[in-house]
């Protein structure tokens, strides 16, 4: 009887993995919503992610507003007043409205310019003064020039010239009564000669009846009436020509504290709106990766470590070793700490790991310049492979020479030997793969880094990939990489092209790190693959 572990038929209905998990696996999520939804929660975050740019816009808008007095000197305003009659029987905010029409028209403005000897034309005097009802029967003329002077001046000119121009609309609007009188009384003048003719005296009709006397009442009765009107609206234009105005224009008083106060408030709100509208509309539109779910996606690989922002430039002149404060940076000690729990340790073939800068160089050279400096500590023989082009991770070992040299800084980096290719020699020089239990790379007719290679105990090597390069070269140095990721950086195009070019190589993403994670990212980072859930497979319930 075999010893082998029983094992029952796989069908249909055992639980493993099935055809449908294949007729499905192409096809999207609902664990994810649509890459294109923009939520509120979406421009919170962007807003609240980049909050030093609309905070910074609104600074400077708040000290363009502060400056503006002195670059733009405010106006000088002088006012005057008048007290407006208007007529009986009107309803008065109707009549004000025409009034202020009056006032803001062209031919005040021309008329105005022409007593100043204005250089200003109509459209532009009437920006610099502004007609408004205080009250039913009250009207404020406010008039703007450089000094108080020629303020106060044109404000009165301005009023007096408003006044005259109304007159004389009134006095128009008498002379079709005028007219109508004059016709009537031609009319009358007619109609008594026809009674005259028929022998009747006009003053004593003695035949009322009569066509002549007739026409002689009807004429009459209509010079009467049209009197009356013509009475009524010389009564109605006297009172309305009492319009006068109520004191001499005076400067305006302005408080310089409160308009400084409106200067810096529309400053600063303008500053903030555009900030904040522009902040909107760059997370709109960016195809940049912020969210450690969004970049896991799109590289296809699981964001183990997040970490914050990583050591800032240094401005001092020559200062491309690696430094203490570097190496001892809280972020830069956690990511060395994650990427040596990524190497395994194994006799064949070498321990090695790729780290694969997206968009730090300097950052991920500090990191494995440090990892290096760790592991020659605790006894081991390092090498280092710079294949960045940019001689960074190089440089932070104090190697700057093409070639391979041993670093001599102290006891324990001497354990370091750093590779830094020819630069001529693209990134593939010495990159063939050699068949074996090893997996070093020959064929280069490098005898040093032959050597280096036989008595390395770890391989670490930094790269940058680029997709006209693509990542074949990495596969003769390590079979598995760690991708680092800036959020915010790197385009979906760059991540998902880094990915797809690692894989292509034969290499396994082990690792995707983030630098510089966002505060607002609330997700874990994992792959669609490895947070659905599946099936257990039939071999775990095997007995």
């Amino acid at each position: 009887m075999s010893n082998q572990p029983y094992s029952e038929p796989l069908d249909a209905n055992t639980a493993g993995w099935s055809d449908d998990d294949d007729l499905y696996a192409d096809e999207p999520s609902t664990a994810f919503p649509p890459d294109s939804l923009v939520t509120f929660r979406f421009l919170r975050d962007a807003v609240k992610r980049h909050s030093r740019i609309w905070l910074v816009l609104a600074l400077i808008g708040l000290a363009g507003g502060l400056s503006m007095g002195a670059v733009i000197p405010p106006g000088h305003t002088s006012a005057a007043r008048m007290l407006i009659t208007t007529r009986e029987g009107e309803d008065p905010t109707k009549a004000m409205a025409t009034e202020i029409s009056l006032a803001t028209t062209r031919t005040v403005a021309e008329r105005t310019i022409s007593l100043l000897k204005l250089p200003d034309t109509p459209d532009g005097l009437l920006e610099r003064y502004t007609a408004t009802a205080l009250t039913d029967r009250v009207l404020e003329i406010k008039a703007t020039a450089k000094t108080t002077e020629q303020a106060t001046r044109l404000a009165t000119v301005v009023a007096q010239t408003y006044l005259i121009f109304r007159k004389e609309q009134i006095a128009l609007q008498s002379a079709p009564l005028a007219r109508d009188l004059a016709a009537a009384q031609a009319e009358l003048t007619i109609a008594k000669q026809g009674v005259i003719a028929t022998g009747d005296n006009p003053d004593e009709l003695r035949r009322p009846t009569a066509p002549a006397a007739v026409k002689y009442i009807a004429a009459n009765d209509k010079v009467q009436f049209v009197g009356q009107q013509v009475l009524d609206q010389n009564v109605a234009a006297s009172k309305m020509n009492s319009s006068r105005m109520l004191d001499a224009p005076a400067p305006v008083l302005t408080s310089a504290k409160r308009l400084l106060a409106i200067q810096a408030g529309t400053g600063l709100l303008a500053g903030l709106f555009l900030g904040i509208g522009f902040v909107i509309v760059r997370a709109l539109i960016s195809d940049r990766l912020w969210r450690r779910q969004d970049i896991a996606r799109t590289l296809g690989a699981r964001v183990r470590l997040s970490t914050g922002k990583p050591p800032r430039r240094q401005w001092i002149p020559f200062a491309r070793r690696l430094r203490r404060h570097q190496q001892h940076h809280p972020e830069i000690e956690l990511l060395v700490r994650h990427l040596d729990q990524r190497i395994i340790w194994t006799k064949r073939p070498t321990p090695a790991l790729a780290v694969i800068s997206v968009d730090d160089v300097r950052a991920c050279a500090i990191a494995v310049a440090s990892l290096a400096y760790s592991l020659a500590e605790s006894g081991k023989n390092v090498l280092v492979a710079d294949l960045t082009g940019t001689g960074l991770l190089a440089g932070k070992l104090g190697v700057t020479d093409i070639g391979t040299r041993d670093s001599q800084f102290s006891e324990p980096s001497r354990r370091i030997t750093v590779y830094l290719p020819d630069p001529d020699g693209g990134p593939a020089e010495g990159c063939y793969l050699r068949l074996g239990d090893n997996n070093r790379p020959g064929g280069s007719g490098d005898i040093s880094l032959d050597a280096a290679w036989d008595v390395a105990d770890v391989v670490l090597s930094l790269a940058t990939l680029t997709p006209a390069l693509g990542a074949d070269h990495l596969g003769s140095w390590a079979s598995r990489a760690a991708v680092v990721v800036t959020a915010g950086r790197s385009s979906t195009g760059k991540v998902r092209a880094t990915g797809d070019m690692v894989r292509l190589a034969g290499l396994e993403i082990d690792t995707a790190v983030v630098l510089n994670a966002d505060k607002t990212d609330e997700g874990v980072g994992v792959i669609e693959a490895e947070s659905s859930p599946r099936t257990p497979n039939v071999d775990m319930f095997s007995r």
